[in-house]
């Protein structure tokens, strides 16, 4: 009986196979804790029906509240109060007496468990929101993506959010957070940000996940690549071999091209604000853009810059591309660089006649901005700052965001285009953007 058992054990551990504790019974569906809130020093608690609130530690119940009762949970030197009373607890869980009932956190409604957390009063409370995945990707969808688009952009954007979710799970396990719920991760927004579409795509493709050798990847994804993505280790340097730079079908939205002005002044005082001390800057050192794939050191595949250099007046110093962008809050990293000098629009002259009678006239001058020169040594990877003072450098660039993995503006364009009865084109879309993966159902 008991090798009967132990055999039976066995099977039912291969079937939930990499389920570990946190999976709700339900549906295999895996529990996710996500950070909604932290570093708080009071947080405002309610919910649509009865609540309870307890002692994590011990369960025992520290406040009872009745529907749409407002709770002021607050960190205070000697611990946590609610409405001004001593809780006596370093943790505490939010339990609404209906099932399905939504507690609401500074008046955001989520499903779920709500567990705040003292951190103490130098840190400040943490606000974790434990709920079924599926349920946290009704939250995330609508922040992530319009589920006005096709629905089959939306079923793309669906699986990689919850591939994306299942990586950090795999990650870090059950305990404590898996994610946040910023851009830090992937944007969360409980159920304010819920959509009856973006409820459909996420329940039409349940449980499918974006596997590479039957594990799930890490499916990360951005607003538009500005027509081609990017290999991963020339954005956070380890190389992943599902995410490679292809083709991008985001020409024409409306993040495909941007533009950037600054005056050598105002890069100058960036630069200082930001610790680099080169004096004056006289040169940027960067390869010119070409069209992708791109084979140039100092670029990645796609052509977004990997690193550059500035070169001044007291030194030079070469900078990630990635921390340029931060610097200057650019869109992405794949622009190029050129130094103009505006010519002046019009000339105003006294003009006399015949006469001897002066007038005043306004000549326009219509010549298109000039040129700085071409750079040290004619090197076109070097554009040369005179200092001239209507002197621009002006960024040009392509996409938003890192650039690595699915673009949804891309993916919606493919959507747009898909095959008339195309049945599961998200998949299509899904292939398209990550390289050599499968699409399986894990629950």
């Amino acid at each position: 009986m008991k090798a009967k058992l132990t055999f039976f054990l066995l099977i039912l551990g291969s079937i939930f196979f990499c389920f570990k504790p946190g999976y709700a019974a339900a549906d295999h569906s895996p529990l996710i804790h996500v950070g909604i809130w932290t570093h708080q020093s009071s947080v405002i608690v309610s919910a649509d029906c009865n609540f309870t609130i307890v002692d994590t530690e011990t369960s025992q119940i520290v406040g009872k509240f009745a529907a749409k009762q407002k709770v002021i949970v607050a960190e205070k030197p000697a611990g946590i109060v609610l409405n001004g009373v001593p809780a006596h607890a370093r943790t505490l869980r939010v339990n609404v007496t209906d099932e399905k009932g939504i507690t609401e956190v500074n008046r955001r409604g989520y499903r779920g468990v709500i567990e705040i957390d003292s951190q103490g009063t130098v840190q400040g409370l943490t606000v974790v929101n434990t709920l079924p995945l599926e349920e946290y990707l009704y939250g995330v969808i609508g922040r992530e993506i319009s589920t006005d688009w096709p629905l089959e952009a939306v079923k793309a954007q669906a699986v990689a959010a919850r591939t994306y979710a299942l990586y950090n799970l795999r990650e870090h396990g059950a305990g404590g957070i898996d994610v946040y719920a910023t851009t830090d991760n992937q944007v969360y927004g409980g159920t304010e940000c819920e959509t009856a579409r973006g409820i459909q795509a996420v329940n039409a493709t349940q449980g499918l996940v974006i596997t590479y050798h039957a594990k799930p990847i890490a499916a990360y994804f951005h607003s538009s690549a500005g027509g081609y993505t990017e290999n991963s280790e020339n954005v956070w340097g380890t190389a992943l071999p599902y995410l490679r730079g292809v083709e991008d079908f985001d020409q024409g939205t409306p993040h495909y091209k941007w533009e950037k002005q600054w005056t050598a002044a105002d890069l100058n005082n960036v630069l200082r604000r930001a610790g680099y001390k080169i004096g004056a800057l006289q040169a940027i050192e960067l390869s010119p853009l070409t069209s992708p794939p791109v084979n140039a050191a100092d670029r990645g595949v796609s052509g977004r810059i990997k690193s550059l250099q500035l070169i001044g007046s007291a030194g030079r110093v070469q900078i990630q591309g990635t921390k340029l962008r931060t610097l200057l809050g650019l869109p992405s990293t794949l622009f190029d660089i050129k130094v103009v000098v505006p010519v002046q629009k019009a000339i105003d002259l006294q003009v006399t006649d015949t006469y001897g009678d002066t007038e005043d006239k306004t000549i326009e001058i219509n010549l298109p901005p000039a040129a700085a020169a071409t750079g040290i040594m004619n090197n076109p990877a070097f554009r040369r700052i005179t200092g001239s003072p209507r002197e621009m450098i002006v960024f040009s660039g392509f996409g938003w965001g890192h650039g690595v993995g699915m673009s949804q503006w891309g993916a919606k364009v493919m959507a747009e285009k898909a095959p008339a009865g195309a049945a599961a084109y998200f998949e299509t879309i899904l292939k398209h953007y990550y390289h050599g993966v499968e699409i399986e159902k894990l629950y």
